[in-house]
């Protein structure tokens, strides 16, 4: 007799027997029949128990089931009229699981005769129930007895853990004592001894005084606005810095300028032909490059600068003015390159806007200005600029595809395995949206009609709620909630929706018959002429 214990959460998890109500016979019948449990997955590692309470209220010894999970029926369960049972599962880990109670019955038999040379039967029952339910007793103290060794074997280690934690944790705290002794030593060696010293010229703590804190330097002299402050030297002792101030360079000595006629320029115009900068009197620039000697006479120092854009006059000036501010060395060079790379990139625009003007943005177009346009819907660009429309007969395919009919194009029935939680059926490619017209499972039938588009999902109750997916591959993936028993079977329809190409073929081919059709009738005619 085969017992399936389902496992369901709804609310809270619960174990059904189904069926829960079992028949066992005859009364006092023996070793006829065996029940066969299907048990969940979740008892895979569990001890499962088999606990009876006859009618009259008799709590028997529980029955361990035997590694295929099943239990023999005796006299245990046939000895009464009926009663209750039920599964328990405990595990090691603490885990333990019910299901919910099911009833048993037996029917009655007639006396029989005949004599024994045994003990009564009566005697002999109480003989076998008693030591079955010792071995069953004993069972269940074995199993209890290793749960709790193992539990005890987890509590040593976490108490080892606990212990080492514990150690780590005294030498940090002992660590943490010494740093604080040693910290309270030296507090007490820097107080003063006539009181408490709260700040010194503004600064607590550890205060290390300065010359210029007690006025032995006088401050540093103030800029003003636009100069330059130069620092002298700095006092490695005590920090004092000895400073000056420059006011900015005059350039006026390098831009000299004459008004001279320039043939390509209109208009006046001032040129300084030793810098080689132009200026017209509408403010614009032209760079003239520099010459070969005025290039030789560069310094490296000027390297990062482009002499071929950067007037030599603005080169000299920068070389009288980092003299002037006392710059030497690597702090020189730095400077220049900063001062030089923002130059150049401000004379190089000017330069473009001389030639090419203000920079031109493309307006958007509009119903009454030319300009730019994007490629919005139902169009296609392509990598050389070409547009194309193909989006917009895909979008009239799809519509058609959607507002047309669907076709039957395909069916077939299919038979899944015996035991199985997952199951996949192969869909033609053509098939658009399948229809499970009926299915069979453990001899229940199911004649729901259930429509699955490419791409959806649905569940179909036969007997258990299947989980049906029509993937967009083209698999139809069935999933069961636990492993079956028995095959599923399933009948299913295949439809397909005409596409605008498939409309368009079927409207050549009946061009095409009616084009026959006519070639067909003159033909008739003619010959019908001739006789």
């Amino acid at each position: 007799m085969k017992i399936q214990i389902i496992h369901r959460a709804c609310g809270g998890t619960e174990f059904l027997p189904q069926p829960s109500r079992l028949h066992l016979g005859a009364q006092n019948a023996e070793g006829v029949d065996r029940l066969q449990f299907q048990l969940p997955e979740s008892w895979a590692d569990c001890a499962i128990a088999l606990y009876l309470r006859r009618s009259d209220g008799t709590q028997l010894a529980p029955v361990p089931l035997d590694g295929d999970a099943c239990v023999t029926v005796d006299r245990r369960l046939t000895g009464c009229t009926g009663g209750q049972w039920m599964l328990a599962a405990v595990s090691g880990s603490g885990y333990t699981a019910y299901t919910r109670p099911g009833r048993y019955d037996t029917y009655a038999t007639l006396p029989t005769d005949g004599g024994s040379e045994d003990l009564p039967p009566t005697l002999y029952e109480q003989f076998v129930a008693r030591v079955l339910e010792s071995a069953s007793t004993a069972a269940t103290a074995a199993q209890s007895a290793s749960a709790s060794a193992e539990r005890c074997t987890s509590s040593a280690a976490q108490a080892q853990t606990a212990a080492r934690q514990a150690s780590t944790s005294s030498t940090a705290a002992a660590g943490c004592a010494s740093r604080a002794e040693a910290a309270a030593a030296r507090a007490e060696e820097l107080a003063p001894a006539d009181g408490q010293v709260l700040s010194v010229n503004g600064k607590s703590g550890v205060v290390v005084l300065r010359a210029q804190d007690v006025g032995a330097l006088p401050r540093p002299a103030q800029p003003a606005a636009g100069s330059l402050l130069r620092v002298l030297s700095v006092n490695p002792d005590t920090g004092a810095l000895l400073t000056d101030t420059t006011p900015p360079p005059d350039l006026t000595p390098y831009v000299r300028s004459s008004t001279l006629p320039d043939a390509k320029t209109p208009g006046p115009v001032r040129i300084d032909p030793q810098y080689g900068v132009a200026v017209r009197e509408d403010a614009t620039l032209t760079l003239v490059p520099a010459s070969a000697e005025q290039l030789d006479s560069m310094t490296d120092g000027f390297a990062p600068l482009t002499p071929a854009l950067l007037p030599y006059g603005v080169k000299k000036a920068l070389t009288t003015a980092s003299t002037a501010a006392g710059w030497t060395g690597a702090e020189k060079t730095a400077a220049l390159r900063t001062l030089g790379a923002d130059l150049t990139a401000y004379y190089t625009r000017l330069e473009a806007d001389a030639k090419f003007g203000t920079p031109y943005t493309l307006p958007p177009a509009t119903a009454d200005q030319l300009g730019g346009v994007k490629v919005g819907d139902y169009l296609d660009i392509a990598a050389d600029g070409t547009l194309s429309g193909k989006t917009l007969y895909d979008t009239i395919a799809a519509s058609v595809a959607v507002k047309s009919e669907a076709r039957l194009v395909w069916n077939t029935h299919v038979t899944s395995p015996n035991k199985f939680t997952t199951w996949d059926v192969q869909i033609p490619g053509n098939v658009d949206k399948i229809c499970i017209t009926k299915g069979k499972y453990n001899s229940y039938g199911n004649n729901t009609e259930k429509s699955i588009a490419r791409g959806g999902t649905t569940t179909y109750d036969c007997d258990i709620n299947f989980t049906i997916t029509f993937q967009t591959n083209g698999i139809l993936h069935v999933v069961s909630p636990y492993k079956t028993v028995f095959p599923l079977e399933l009948w299913i329809d295949g439809y397909h929706y005409p596409t605008l190409a498939d409309l368009l073929t079927q409207v050549t081919a009946v061009e095409s018959s009616v084009t026959d059709l006519q070639v067909a009738l003159c033909e008739l005619y003619e010959e019908k002429e001739e006789n």
